[in-house]
């Protein structure tokens, strides 16, 4: 039985494709400083290893908390570029 060929999809030349990128720059830079936060976190609660210390127990889990946070809003905000202006 012969292999039947893929079929094709017909582009029109007509219309160019531009994609901008996903993430700028600042999305980049809101990532590392939110990865930096999250590795501070732990890192301060290992550095410490107690389990009733001050810094493992009110420090460390806010830093953690808010790099999670601030990696989220890394994610969802728009690079400047695909803004509308007001």
């Amino acid at each position: 039985m012969p292999r039947k060929e893929p079929r094709r999809a017909k582009r029109s030349g007509s219309v160019p494709v531009t994609e901008s990128p996903v993430f700028g720059s600042e999305n980049y830079k809101l990532m590392a400083a939110a990865a930096g936060l999250i590795f501070a976190g732990f890192a301060i609660m290992a550095l410490e290893n107690e389990i009733s210390g001050f810094f493992s127990l009110y420090i460390s889990p806010v830093l953690v908390v808010a790099g999670f946070i601030v990696f989220g809003w890394g994610i969802i905000r728009k690079p400047a570029e695909q803004q509308a202006p007001n």
